[in-house]
């Protein structure tokens, strides 16, 4: 399992084994907490950190697909998967905000959305700051 990891460090990296004693417990655990320079941290076995990583990963994902659906959503699209494709598209060259992205998006191609005048409907104008919104 060590020289899995070692493998994957870069040339930049330096790792310092230090000698410890366990005080409480036992090394079987998973997941250790430790005093170093009176400071708690907490060591992870390999693999429970490949686990951690993977989920946090995974809730990234589907909190920016939330996002993305919402601001796709929010702006009337005539075929969701359309849109999404396209702002999908976009969003591998830009590192705008995803409603920046969508926004571009609906003004480049209005033809994939409902026009809110088409429909006899307005929304009224509302100015918001970059730090106002949410996300």
């Amino acid at each position: 399992m060590a020289n899995e990891v070692a493998k994957k460090l870069d040339s930049e990296t330096i790792v310092e084994c230090k000698d410890f004693e366990v005080k409480e417990g036992s090394l079987d655990n998973k997941i250790w907490i430790e005093t170093i320079n009176d400071q708690l941290r907490v060591s992870l076995d390999v693999d429970e950190y490949i686990s951690l990583m993977e989920t946090l990963k995974k809730a990234l994902k589907e909190n920016i697909e939330l996002k993305l659906e919402r601001e796709i959503m929010l702006r009337g699209p005539k075929d969701f998967e359309d849109v999404k494709a396209v702002v999908l598209e976009e969003m591998k060259n830009s590192k705008e905000p995803i409603y920046k992205i969508v926004d571009k998006v609906a003004t480049e191609h209005p033809n994939l959305f409902y026009q809110l005048n088409d429909l006899g409907l307005s929304l009224p104008d509302i100015e918001l700051d970059e730090d106002e919104i949410p996300f």
